[in-house]
């Protein structure tokens, strides 16, 4: 069973509160820097998307938000745990408590069946198989896969797996979801139903969501965006307006 950490309150407006932070990566004679004094911010009960062209360190930015990379420089505040200063021992507890990741490739598991790959956090977590077994059920029901359970991933439709990711993503109530071009590998009508998804889960108040992606024709879902570029938030935009003026713009 994993130990929890400490409660602590949201110190602040913004349920992420990056500031400053710097990550390079390779040795001092070919030092390439993926963040460079970057600042971002994201509240609960919005969807915000980060975007910009690759390469310019969205993915880095996604990783240290998640506490799978540690800054070089700068501070990361995340409800109120400072991730900088971590030990990995709390970062891989923290990211256990309190983040979920759907990704562009789905990662699921085909020698499980789709119940036991939501299971999956919760197995880890050490709940007893038949816990894991009902609340995978329920979380299935709630994607619309109820009568899906057991089957296996590979008899699934693209959009059907990427429901399965974000059950198993939701499956320990994280109050963090990252997702990481959730649509890239779908089709537009099926993106649209992901993102439709995506975008419910992201009004619950209790929730912060960050979607990565290149993907313009998903914009439409962000309530604030980030745009990106050589390491640094550009620009951000807080309303549909804006980020509809914007994209009309480029």
């Amino acid at each position: 069973m994993l130990t929890q950490l400490e409660s602590k309150p949201i110190r602040s407006h913004y349920a992420l509160n990056i500031r400053g932070v710097s990550k390079a990566f390779g040795p001092a004679s070919a030092r390439t820097v993926a963040l460079n004094h970057t600042d971002f911010h994201a509240v609960l009960g919005q969807l915000t998307m980060l975007v910009g062209p690759s390469g310019c360190g969205k993915t880095t930015l996604l990783s240290i938000i998640a506490g799978t990379l540690t800054p070089d420089e700068g501070e990361v505040e995340v409800f109120g745990y400072k991730l900088h200063a971590m030990s990995r021992a709390k970062l891989t507890r923290f990211r256990a408590q309190h983040v979920g990741f759907i990704f562009q490739q789905f990662n699921l598991i085909p020698t499980l069946s789709v119940w036991e790959n939501v299971g999956v956090p919760l197995t880890i977590a050490g709940l007893p198989s038949r816990k894991v077994r009902d609340q995978a059920f329920q979380m299935l029901e709630r994607v619309g896969l109820k009568g899906r359970e057991r089957e296996y991933p590979l008899k699934l439709s693209g959009g059907q797996q990427q429901r399965v990711a974000i059950a198993r993503a939701l499956i320990h109530k994280p109050p963090l979801l990252i997702c990481d071009e959730p649509t890239s590998a779908l089709d537009r009508e099926t993106g649209a139903q992901i993102m439709e998804m995506i975008r419910d889960i992201a009004r619950e108040p209790t929730r912060c969501v960050v979607v990565v992606t290149h993907d313009a024709r998903i914009y439409r879902y962000a309530d604030s965006m980030a745009k990106m570029e050589d390491g640094r938030i550009l620009k951000i935009l807080n309303t549909s307006e804006e980020i509809e003026a914007d994209r009309h713009g480029d």
